[in-house]
């Protein structure tokens, strides 16, 4: 009897140590006990790739604004990703949590505003909004990366990619090697941002379908925001010229036209793609939809400083 319970004790060591990692490591503060690697590095960790980054920033985001809700709101896809809420607090004096999740569709994006009214009192909603995911062709939801885990607890320790996320926290903390972090598509060569850019025009446009059924769920969001005081507002952020010089070869300026028409329509829009001279310079961008991180802050100071405010959008 005791060799066999020897044995089954030698069996659930490596079971016993896997727990202990991702007990201990806990690269989304879910269980939030140990802390040894700091939060900074850790959604350094999230972003590392293209993979990591949505299904990271959705269950990162929605933990951490779980345990600690504010009334101030950011939800929009990877365009809005980097909208610096330390930036948003100083202009505004209001603290805010930014919910944009790279990857977004509009169903994860709605999703995520009815999670934050769940979770808090809201006074204030910004929606960042983008033609490129307006096409009832890209209709899919990345919200079950947090319900998942939220419903079913005990998964935190039985999916892969928490395990594998654990393991590049680890490697990251004791290696420094920038290869772990950086192998998103922002990092890539010129010449390959450039095939990866006119690539993306093909797969956000190429099979467009006007997305009716939007609309019921933005109205939806425009009266619950009305009925409960909520100033919503939604943000069109620029994309570079070469997407308008490509959705007019294919025919489908208007299709855009409509599409700013109709969030318009939805509540006070701030329509950041009409700053031409913003658009026409390839810099300002990292591949042809998301501007680069200080044309980002610049466009934040123009939206939350009334220095900077206009009237008329």
């Amino acid at each position: 009897m005791k060799k066999y319970f020897l044995r089954g004790l030698i069996f659930a060591i490596p079971l016993f140590l896997y727990v202990l990692l991702i007990l201990i490591v806990d690269p989304y503060n879910f269980i939030n006990v140990f802390h040894i690697i700091p939060t900074k590095e850790k959604f350094r960790v999230v972003q590392r790739t293209d993979e990591s980054s949505p299904r990271g920033n959705l269950l990162w985001k929605t933990t951490e604004f779980k345990r600690n809700p504010v009334r101030n709101i950011i939800v929009g896809d990877s365009q809005g990703k980097d909208i610096d809420v330390e930036l948003v607090d100083s202009l505004t004096g209001e603290q805010y949590y930014n919910l944009c999740v790279p990857g977004s569709s509009f169903e994860t994006m709605f999703n995520m505003f009815w999670f934050a009214a769940e979770h808090s009192k809201l006074e204030k909603v910004y929606f960042q909004v983008a033609f490129m995911n307006y096409n009832a062709n890209r209709q899919y939801d990345l919200f079950h990366f947090a319900t998942n885990y939220f419903e079913r607890p005990y998964e935190y320790f039985t999916t892969r990619e928490i395990f594998f996320d654990a393991i590049a926290n680890v490697a990251w903390a004791v290696s420094r090697n920038p290869f772990i972090v950086e192998r998103s598509y922002e990092n890539l060569p010129p010449m390959d941002m450039e095939k990866l850019a006119q690539g993306r025009l093909d797969m956000f446009f190429g099979e467009y379908i006007y997305p009716e059924q939007y609309r019921a769920e933005f109205i939806r969001i425009k009266e619950y925001c009305q009925e409960n005081d909520i100033q919503l507002c939604f943000v069109i952020l620029p994309v570079y010229k070469g997407v308008d010089q490509y959705l007019k070869e294919e025919g489908m300026v208007a299709d855009r036209v409509r599409f700013v028409k109709d969030i318009k329509s939805y509540g006070y829009t701030i329509n950041l793609d009409k700053l031409s001279y913003l658009k026409e310079d390839r810099n300002n961008f990292i591949d042809y939809f998301h501007p680069t991180r200080p044309v980002i802050d610049t466009l934040t100071r123009i939206i939350w400083s009334e220095e900077y405010r206009l009237d008329n959008w």
